[in-house]
């Protein structure tokens, strides 16, 4: 159970690091940007959702210390997969596997 709600946190919280890099105009793929209300309001509800799934197993340390690293290590995930490919659905499916591949390594990211 608590392998799911881990897994369950880090892809919610890489749809919302995903929806701020799409509403960027600075982002590398042929997608058009999003708007920038709807990718914050997408990320603070990520935000909130990764923090009630967490809360059940953590303290808030150890939650609040897990977001951080989560999302910092999602937006160095997802400008290395955008350097490379340009077309948007691809960007969102190969974060996934490989948030999803390094979730189930051991607890890369939630300890």
């Amino acid at each position: 159970m608590f392998l799911i709600t881990n897994i369950l946190a880090l892809q919610t919280l890489w749809g919302g690091c995903a929806a701020l890099y799409f509403s960027s105009t600075h982002q590398r793929t042929d997608a058009p940007t999003i708007s920038k209300v709807l990718s914050r309001t997408l990320f603070v509800a990520a935000l909130i959702v990764a923090a009630f799934l967490l809360k059940e197993q953590y303290n808030i340390w150890a939650v609040v210390f897990s977001i951080i690293t989560m999302i910092m290590v999602n937006f160095i995930l997802i400008t290395l997969i955008g350097a490379h490919e340009n077309r948007s659905l691809r960007v969102v499916v190969y974060g996934t596997v490989i948030n999803f591949a390094l979730s189930l390594m051991g607890g890369v990211y939630v300890a």
